[in-house]
């Protein structure tokens, strides 16, 4: 076996061992279950370090390929798989079939603000249909910019504001890599990092915002970068003080990695809006998203900050022509800026507060004790989140456990809730949701 290695290898480094060991292992000449060398024996038939063959070994154990166990040595796991994403998956999977849809960060679409007056406005932008494209059109930027909260050197639309956080992520991350982590976060960043083979390091998201000593010990492992959510947190809800940014900033400062504020649902929230931003521009890489207010089928994002960072991720989206429409950029700074469209946004928006607040009320009068936030997720304490999701989903109600959202275990098990879905029979959810997890802690219902 060593001896066909020697003979694949094209070039005698980390990487070029590294891409030969996935071949081979492709291409069935090294099986699932056949024991590798050792790293002292590989280093010695390609005249290599130790060192780099290590190297090698740390990345194919990162896609997956082998498998290292302390004295067991190292065993071929399989073929470099495409990666999924896990969680995203089996949300969808889950709510297959089930009536109430509790448990997804979606608009209901029969009180969305209509889109036929943004798309015909859209078209009268003189740039359309341009060969060339730019990272953001005009009239986009010219929406967003006004309430940005600091100004960006950098602006550029995507579609959503996931995929704004994937590229950043993308440009910045390699397999091996540690990135920094609210906790909990969006379940999609903790599949986008298993996806890169990078490392998530939690830091618990707490009342005013990321605990600050877990993120110094976090910033003391070497991060090459930093992902939060400074503006309502998905799940919890929480957004970060200016006390916060004054003492993080004064944490970040001489970090050379890439901060990236993803911002689920803006709009909900009262400006003036909290960014690191503010202090270390050359860092940051401040993402919102806008689908929650126009619909599944005008996913935009924006990302805005640091060039360096932005202007990477534009490099990257013109290899494959992955640039948005201007129809749909302009469709939506019309929403963002057209008065009527503005005035029926704002009724949408009070709707859904409105809607999560009842959603909340309830919740408490079944006994949930639960702090005040803007929506739309309500993050709801239970004291077995497997038994809840479960019951629920028996009687036709989609919630999503908490441990989707954490790359570690809670210490408190909890269940997602979209408060905005609801128009009226939020008491009964509640009371279903108390009864149940009455039922687990062996406690009395007086419930209906």
């Amino acid at each position: 076996m060593l001896g066909r290695i020697v003979k694949r290898v094209p070039m005698r480094n980390p990487r070029g061992l590294s891409r030969t060991i996935m071949e081979m292992v492709a291409e069935g000449e090294l099986p699932p279950g056949t024991r590798m060398p050792t790293v002292r024996d590989v280093a010695d038939a390609l005249g290599m370090s130790p060192a780099g063959v290590a190297a090698a070994w740390r990345e194919l154990v990162d896609w997956r390929v082998l498998e290292t166990r302390r004295r067991g040595g190292t065993t071929v796991l399989g073929p470099a798989l495409t990666r999924g994403a896990t969680r995203f998956d089996v949300m969808m999977r889950a709510s297959e079939g089930i009536a109430l849809n509790l448990g997804h960060l979606t608009p209901d679409r029969t009180i969305l603000p209509p889109l036929g007056r943004a798309f015909a406005g859209a078209l009268d932008d003189p740039e359309i249909n341009l060969a060339t494209p730019s990272p953001i059109s005009t009239a986009l930027r010219d929406a967003v910019e006004p309430s940005w909260p600091f100004r960006a050197e950098s602006m550029i639309a995507t579609l959503g504001g996931i995929a704004a956080a994937q590229l950043a992520l993308e440009t910045s991350v390699r397999p091996g890599d540690r990135v920094v982590v609210d906790s909990p976060t969006v379940s999609r960043v903790l599949d986008i990092l298993e996806a890169l083979g990078a490392r998530p390091v939690p830091v618990t998201v707490r009342a005013g915002g990321p605990d600050l000593g877990e993120l110094k010990k976090a910033l003391a492992m070497r991060p090459t970068a930093f992902l939060y959510q400074p503006i309502g947190n998905h799940p919890t809800g929480v957004s970060v003080t200016p006390q916060w940014i004054d003492k993080a900033a004064a944490m970040l400062v001489d970090t050379h990695m890439p901060i990236i504020e993803l911002v689920q649902s803006p709009l909900m929230h009262e400006q003036p809006w909290q960014s690191l931003g503010s202090r270390l521009p050359r860092n940051v890489i401040h993402v919102h998203a806008y689908n929650f207010f126009t619909g599944p089928d005008l996913r935009i994002g924006v990302a805005g900050g640091s060039s360096y960072y932005v202007d990477r991720m534009w490099q990257k989206l013109t290899f494959s022509s992955g640039w948005v429409s201007r129809v749909l950029q302009n469709a939506l700074a019309f929403q963002l800026t057209d008065s009527k469209a503005r005035r029926e946004v704002a009724a949408y928006v009070k709707t859904c507060r409105r809607r999560q607040k009842a959603m909340l009320a309830a919740l408490r009068r079944a006994g949930f004790d639960l702090p005040d936030s803007d929506g739309p997720p309500i993050w709801l304490p239970v004291p077995d989140e497997y038994v809840v999701t479960n019951q629920l989903s028996s009687r036709g109600i989609v919630v999503h456990p908490g441990s989707y959202f954490s790359p570690t275990a809670l210490a408190v098990d909890h269940v997602l809730i979209n408060g905005c879905v609801l128009d009226r029979n939020q008491g009964e959810i509640a009371n279903m949701i108390g009864a149940i997890t009455d039922s687990v802690t062996g406690r009395p219902s007086g419930r209906s």
